[in-house]
């Protein structure tokens, strides 16, 4: 009894600890959950009209207003976040319809789709900027006090009409070319999503390109990017950009170096030569191969269920696999003929080159370092014949079965033939066994000559 009682506290404690983080803690008229060790505001109970978030709950830092944390809320006026908060949610003060004033903290890194929509200071059309038809350039007028009677749909309909908060662009209507302020820090998710524009020019200053911030900008056929900011998940997907070709290299959307997308619903990803940094909300995958150029990969870079990182020792990848607790290969380290990489020889490994030699497989980068095994610079026939050789000479030891299939016949004298051209070297002492027919110690034009003869009957072993 008291063992199965001991059993069943250890089941409840487990259940505890791995269902902890889902549930929500209170502080005060707060609730919230713990991410990485940090507070996520997802609820308050309170009446306030100003509200002043705290830095601090439940000993905790606060990180991040979360998903419809303050949605619906009917009597906020103001709210100040504190310093700390990098993350403000999708839907977080959605239709807080008499919110007017949102003081956010230099530490915002990202905001979220929807997150002020329909507040009265998203519906006050004085916050927004439009610029009038005709005037030309990315610049615009602010619309201030008094012209509240400007219809909305005309901002809407304008060539450029966006919405700021603070350093956050919020939200934005374009048309032809558009360039960022120069004081922009953020893109909101979603901020240009479906827009009708070609162009457009990042600010120096941005720090963070949101979600899906260009998802369906069906003509943006270029941008500009900084050489720092982090860029998320679907961020150009169905653009001009995304959707040609020539901006792919291999798996992976590449702009100014930086790859920004890659393809989905694979087990392999592999990174080109030339690519200096990952962004963000690279789509999960088993493996991930990366060359010595990649010098940055932003810490949410592979989400999902990415297991092992491929790269050369000493490489920026080996550092960020070895930090981050992905398994990593060196590169160099690869046996040759080991084509999926697992550290032995397979008929698995015969079988994708084979799919490769019928012309039905195209070999990455990285299985063409295991796939000459020759190093004759060419992955041919004459490798395939070596592989089964290596695969085969695990067990196969009777003379004259040179391919290791258990019969002497025509194929055994085609495939010594093969091998001897190719000059393979190196082969283990059972494929001696098999191949030196004359037993003189060595594989060469003689043994084809000898089992020759054998097959026609006019000499034994």
């Amino acid at each position: 009894m008291k063992k199965i009682l001991s059993v069943f506290l250890s089941l409840i404690t487990i259940l505890y600890v791995c269902s902890f983080p889902v549930f929500s803690l209170v502080s005060g008229k707060y609730s919230y959950i713990v991410e990485n060790g940090k507070a996520v505001i997802t609820g308050y109970s309170g009446t306030d009209s100003a509200l002043s978030i705290p830095s601090m709950l439940g000993g905790y830092s606060v990180f991040a207003i979360g998903e419809g944390a303050f949605k619906n809320n009917k009597k906020l006026t103001s709210v100040i976040l504190p310093e700390g908060v990098c993350e403000v949610r999708a839907d977080a003060f959605y239709s807080c319809t008499v919110l007017s004033k949102i003081t956010l903290p230099s530490t915002i890194l990202r905001f979220g789709e929807n997150a002020i929509k329909n507040t009265a200071y998203y519906n006050n059309k004085s916050n927004w900027t439009v610029r009038p038809e005709g005037s030309g350039g990315s610049g615009g007028i602010t619309i201030g006090g008094g012209q509240e009677t400007i219809p909305w749909e005309f901002i809407k309909a304008s060539k450029l009409s966006y919405l700021y908060l603070s350093t956050v662009l919020v939200e934005c209507f374009v048309e032809g070319a558009y360039s960022v302020k120069y004081e922009t820090t953020v893109i909101a998710d979603g901020a240009f999503s479906g827009e009708k524009f070609k162009e457009c020019n990042l600010s120096s200053n941005i720090v963070t390109v949101g979600a899906r911030a260009f998802k369906d900008c069906v003509s943006l056929s270029k941008i500009t990017l900084n050489d720092r900011c982090r860029i998320y998940d679907d961020a150009f997907l169905n653009t001009s950009i995304y959707n040609n070709p020539s901006n792919w290299i291999n798996d992976f959307l590449v702009i100014g170096g930086r790859a920004v997308a890659s393809k989905k619903d694979t087990e392999e990803l592999v990174a080109g030569d030339g690519i200096t940094c990952i962004s963000n909300g690279i789509i999960g995958t088993k493996n991930v191969y990366l060359p010595e150029s990649v010098e940055c990969i932003d810490i949410d870079a592979f989400s999902g269920k990415t297991s092992v990182i491929y790269g050369f020792g000493g490489s920026y990848a080996e550092s960020f696999a070895n930090e981050n607790g992905f398994k990593f290969v060196d590169l160099n380290d690869i046996m040759l003929g080991d084509m999926d990489f697992d550290g032995t020889l397979s008929p698995n490994d015969y079988a994708i080159y084979h799919t490769f030699i019928t012309c039905s497989h195209e070999l990455t980068k990285y299985e063409e370092m295991a796939a000459d095994l020759t190093a004759d610079g060419a992955i041919d026939a004459f490798d395939a014949i070596y592989l089964q050789l290596l695969i085969n000479d695990k067990t196969a030891t009777v003379k004259g079965d040179v391919n290791g299939d258990g019969k002497i016949n025509g194929n055994d004298y085609i495939f010594l033939l093969n091998v001897v051209k190719c000059s393979c070297e190196g082969i283990g002492e059972n494929y001696l066994k098999r191949a030196d027919i004359n037993s003189d110690g060595t594989i060469d034009a003689f043994d084809v000559i000898y089992l020759d003869l054998y097959l026609h009957g006019k000499v034994r072993f």
